[in-house]
């Protein structure tokens, strides 16, 4: 498979996975809006979701094989399934309480400018450069970001309480690529190879003990979950971790060598807020978004479809070069 079609895959997964990964941000809105309480919010989603990936994992016979590799590094699994998954939601369940959902995907989407600029503290190879393209075109999308929510954010009561869930929100745009990146430089470093569905129910193992954590303070805080809850969290588990996070996590492994196409692919997560604006208007009658919104969502998708040209550019270039060293060597072994 050449690399400009990797990457036209890898895409093509990462906008599939926005769609699914919006859920999380509906969900947890909904759940806070009947009063559900935020520790069981966090904690049952990965906690229904370890069962879900066991059982596709045992059909697909790499469930022993994957339990095999966790228990040789423990605690690679427990460190970066804590940072990448346990503090991710827990921050996000508790930003819930104090904004909308379309207000927390959209502050999620710095994680697209994080995993460029972590990428020097991540990498011990080529990959530690920052591309200056890729860079521009990510503060680019940003800028669509920020103008699709104008209107919303001027009309927000209680700033102080939004600051704070922005601030939530920041750590878990932070946590989501350092720990899904860090985790796949770990185990190239090991020698180790995991799929996607492998590498996901690897971190939802590692991050068991702080759900241990956020059960029982959600059960002295507020008793056992309502049905409803559970409910809801299911639905996340299957949608947002099985189909979202293990499509998300396949899209960044085919293009894990190449940063240029690694920030694309975490740029399509800026998607998000327009899916959750949609699943919003839909369940809980949120207004069709003003004037600012329709243009932040043009600089979005120009962003974005610039990203790609400026990917799929840089791929053939790569690949120029590839047939030029490989005629050189033909050459010189003749």
């Amino acid at each position: 498979m050449t690399a400009q079609k990797k990457t036209l895959i890898a895409i093509a997964w990462g906008i599939g996975a926005s769609v699914f990964l919006s859920s999380t941000f509906i969900i947890n809105s909904l759940i806070s809006g009947s009063g559900g309480y935020w520790a069981w919010t966090a904690a049952l989603r990965s906690t229904f979701l370890i069962p879900i990936l066991g059982g596709v994992l045992l059909f697909k016979r790499q469930l022993w094989s994957t339990l095999k590799t966790i228990g040789q590094y423990p605690m690679l699994f427990f460190k970066w399934g804590t940072i990448g998954f346990g503090v991710l939601y827990t921050f996000l369940a508790l930003a819930s309480l104090w904004a909308p959902g379309w207000l927390v995907a959209a502050g999620f989407q710095l994680n697209i400018l994080a995993g460029i600029l972590l990428a020097p503290l991540i990498y011990p190879d080529h990959r530690r450069a920052i591309p200056k393209r890729p860079l521009l075109l990510t503060l680019l999308i940003l800028v669509g970001v920020v103008m699709m929510q104008f209107e919303k954010l001027r009309s927000l009561d209680h700033a102080g309480s939004m600051l704070l869930s922005l601030g939530l929100v920041l750590v878990g745009a932070i946590v989501w690529p350092l720990g899904n990146r860090k985790l796949l430089v770990d185990l190239e470093h090991k020698k180790v190879e995991l799929n996607a569905l492998q590498r996901v129910l690897g971190m939802t193992i590692g991050c068991l003990p702080l759900l241990i954590v956020l059960c029982v303070v959600g059960y002295v805080k507020s008793g056992a979950p309502t049905y409803t809850q559970c409910q809801a969290s299911l639905l996340s588990a299957i949608f947002s971790g099985l189909i979202g996070g293990v499509s998300f996590y396949q899209a960044t492994q085919l293009v894990s060598k190449n940063t240029v196409a690694l920030a694309a692919i975490e740029a399509t997560q800026a998607l998000e807020i327009l899916f959750t604006l949609i699943g919003e208007m839909v369940l809980k009658g949120v207004g069709l978004p003003g004037l600012y919104a329709r243009l932040g969502f043009v600089v979005i998708t120009a962003g974005l479809l610039i990203h790609f040209w400026n990917t799929w550019n840089h791929g053939r270039s790569e690949h120029q070069k590839e047939r030029l060293l490989a005629a050189e060597l033909s050459s010189l072994a003749a």
